[in-house]
């Protein structure tokens, strides 16, 4: 790991294979103590990302005891399909049994379905409001330090930021404005590139060992890659790879959403998130068909039936799985199942039966429709 101090723009600082030495490790745990006698305790934000993961270990390995806090929405964290407390309990066995992290899960889902139609400030590329989205979640770490108890000790918040790696929320002065509106002002901890920033008050006041902690930077994952490795890392998440409102396709339609409904529900989001998303009705909060594009999707789609969904399929043929959402009627129901025939071995028949039901076990209606024109279909789509 030595040749790996100034690769690129960054720098792994003293790190060998167990992140720390054990005489370092040892006399910085010593500190982590605290003084009179109080512990330091803290809270790392944790996507689940290569980041994260490391800035929550490098934190841990000196021998602080750290909680990994995983934040949720429809748009990152748990997905279509997945009820929260089969996620959450997942996730957290998964943290324990790859990396030795303690987590807990919050679902932040209400505030921040209002937070992405108007954030303060501004977008991303695509629809991603990552200054704001980072503002929130480490306000809601703020929210949960604040009612840690730590008699006589420090807390604070971890993350895995790197400078200058996100054009618009990783950069010197939005760092800054992250701290300031979050209400984190020298209790944020970034350990990745902490000896390039202003040091904190637990290193300050010694409960951290500023020299262990490292000072990478740009967009240059190698060092991050290489840190892993020495620490028995070798499975995470792909950078940005959790969050729907960055990928350009999923971003469009979740745009359009927000024109339609100015705060629309999670079951709105997972419906034009999956498989392939249509528009039958725009009128009175829209009607959106969903269709599967495989066996994979079409499992999905079948957790997703509720609050009034209708699920619908072509009878006695092979085809995609639909689910209609919204204030929908005959003529919705008609069309879907046009649309279903469409993606089927049925698309050229003149006339094709569908059948629907509130229950993916009970498709108690049915109706036998025309074959939709291809320009009309593409007029259709969200």
């Amino acid at each position: 790991m030595s040749g790996m101090t100034n690769m690129g723009n960054s720098s792994m600082g003293n790190i060998n294979m167990n992140n720390i030495d054990k005489d370092k490790r040892d006399t910085t745990a010593a500190k982590a103590v605290g003084k009179n006698g109080g512990a330091v305790r803290a809270v790392s934000l944790t996507s689940g990302g290569l980041d994260s993961l490391l800035a929550t270990r490098i934190v841990m390995d000196l021998g602080i005891d750290v909680l990994a806090l995983h934040c949720i929405t429809p748009f990152f964290g748990t997905g279509p399909g997945l009820g929260f407390e089969e996620y959450s309990k997942d996730f957290k066995e998964k943290m324990v049994e790859m990396y030795g992290i303690r987590s807990e899960v919050i679902d932040v889902t209400s505030d921040f379905i209002k937070m992405v139609g108007n954030p303060a400030h501004g977008y991303g590329k695509n629809f991603n409001p990552c200054l704001d989205c980072k503002i929130l979640l480490v306000s809601e770490a703020k929210k949960y330090i604040d009612k840690m108890t730590v008699e006589g000790g420090k807390k604070f918040i971890v993350t895995g930021e790197v400078l200058g790696q996100r054009p618009m929320s990783q950069r010197r002065d939005t760092m800054r404005i992250v701290e300031r509106e979050s209400k984190s002002d020298g209790v944020l901890l970034r350990p990745l590139s902490a000896k390039l920033l202003e040091p904190t008050v637990v290193e300050v006041e010694g409960y951290v060992d500023r020299d262990a902690l490292l000072e990478f930077s740009g967009r240059t994952r190698k060092p991050q890659m290489a840190l892993a490795e020495s620490m028995g890392i070798e499975k995470y998440q792909t950078p940005a790879g959790g969050c729907c409102l960055t990928d350009p396709i999923i971003s469009k339609r979740i745009k359009r959403l927000y024109e339609m409904k100015a705060c629309p529900t999670t079951d709105d989001i997972y419906s034009v998130r999956v498989g392939r998303p249509f528009l039958l009705k725009s009128g009175g909060g829209g009607v959106i068909l969903t269709i599967g594009r495989d066996e994979v999707e079409n499992s999905v789609i079948e957790k997703m039936g509720n609050n009034g969904a209708l699920f619908v399929k072509l009878v006695d043929l092979p085809g995609p799985l639909g689910l209609l959402r919204g204030d929908f009627g005959n003529d919705e129901i008609s069309l879907a199942i046009s649309i279903l025939a469409r993606y089927s071995k049925a698309r050229n028949e003149r006339k094709v039966r569908g059948a629907f039901g509130s229950t993916i076990d009970t498709f108690d209606g049915e109706m036998t429709v025309g074959k939709i024109m291809d320009n009309e279909l593409e007029a259709l789509r969200f």
